[in-house]
């Protein structure tokens, strides 16, 4: 923590070239050599000055706190805040321990790794098969509401890192037997199948681990299990907001005056009512043909109503239901019916069901040293 007289990037200063300098390269290589990353800011982001005016003046962040991946675990809600620099020409920086992050109830995501798993389709294929009573929206919000429960009770208690651990002290102990009975054909055979069942364990935790750090450019099988481990620890520390600033220049410092800050601040744009709609005469506009007008109002067919499931994102889920593109693709055999209805229906009947267009607002910071709710 302190001075360290170079930046890590050229958005780190004012004025200052676009391009990375030897240096930087130097001092990120060094960063990475040591594992050790910045741990999250607020305050001010250019923390030294030369102090002058006009063309002159040239402003940078030289100063960090910096932590092992070790210390974003331990001290999750941890952070740094950079003050004004007073009569210094650098920031002064303090860092605040806090309680760990309480693990509030998450909503439900999918986790891809769960398709592996030999109860998975049987699981799926009896949910979706109970009768349901509705429109074919209703039904199918419905199946996937069981489904969402059923899921969770089944894999609830599955973490590939936690069976990745048990599994290999278990191959551990056959090992240590084969070391005084080399050929004994019980330990040989036991060992083949726990190194089988090793194998797809670390599979199973690489697609776990890249799902949570949202990671799209690494392909799975590489061994990629400890760099997505750091970016999900990263990421979930770099997105805390546990602090923002009142226009006063006051502080909400805990979860209930940032929600309410949230809120008020929300306030202002949403929920207001829209401008006085523009009386254009449609005359004076290009109109659809007949042709045209048959185009728009032709029946969506079964491939682009597939077409669109295919191109969901396969590690992220569209809506708060926590089902992504990797679900659909895998079940589509079992669930293709129903879909199929229910998007005609959506398409032909003007109505819907509470709860389809439902979504989360998350705040997500923008900026480094995100301080206020316009970060």
């Amino acid at each position: 923590m302190g001075d360290f007289n170079v930046s890590r990037h050229p958005q780190e200063q004012l004025r200052g070239s676009p391009k990375f300098s030897k240096a930087m390269m130097e001092f990120n290589d060094c960063l990475n050599s040591i594992e050790v990353d910045d741990i999250r800011s607020v305050g001010s982001f250019y923390t030294w000055s030369n102090k002058r005016d006009g063309v002159s003046a040239v402003n940078k962040k030289l100063d960090r706190a910096l932590g092992k991946w070790g210390w974003h675990q331990t001290y999750n809600q941890s952070y740094a805040l950079f003050h004004t620099p007073g009569v210094s020409d650098h920031s002064p920086v303090s860092v605040t321990l806090a309680a760990p992050l309480c693990k509030d109830r998450k909503p439900f995501k999918f986790l891809n790794f769960w398709t592996n798993d030999s109860r998975f389709m049987g699981l799926v294929r009896r949910v979706w098969g109970q009768r349901c009573v509705g429109n074919p929206l209703e039904v199918v919000l419905t199946k996937l509401r069981n489904l969402k429960r059923e899921l969770k009770c089944a894999f609830r208690k599955i973490n590939p890192s936690t069976l990745k651990d048990t599994t290999r002290k278990e191959l551990e102990s056959i090992q240590s037997k084969l070391q005084q009975i080399p050929a004994d054909a019980d330990l040989l055979l036991q060992e083949k199948h726990c190194i089988t069942k090793l194998q797809k364990i670390k599979l199973e935790e690489e697609s776990f681990l890249r799902q949570k750090s949202r990671i799209n450019w690494l392909k799975l099988g590489d061994g990629n299990n400890k760099f997505f481990h750091r970016a999900v620890t990263s990421l979930h520390h770099r997105n805390h907001v546990d602090r923002l600033q009142h226009l006063d220049g006051s502080w909400a410092c805990n979860q209930d005056e940032v929600e309410k800050l949230a809120v008020e601040h929300f306030k202002g744009f949403l929920g207001q009512r829209s401008c006085q709609p523009l009386h254009n005469n449609l005359e004076y506009h290009k109109k659809f043909t007949a042709a045209q007008k048959a185009l728009m109002g032709r029946r969506v067919t079964d491939e682009e109503i597939k077409g669109a499931f295919w191109a969901l994102n396969p590690n992220k889920a569209p809506g708060p239901d926590g089902f992504n593109g990797h679900f659909f693709r895998t079940v589509w055999d079992i669930v293709e019916r129903d879909m199929l209805a229910a998007c005609r229906f959506f398409f032909e009947q003007p109505y819907m069901p509470k709860g389809l267009n439902a979504t989360i607002i998350t705040l997500v910071p923008k900026n480094k040293n995100a301080s206020n709710i316009s970060d």
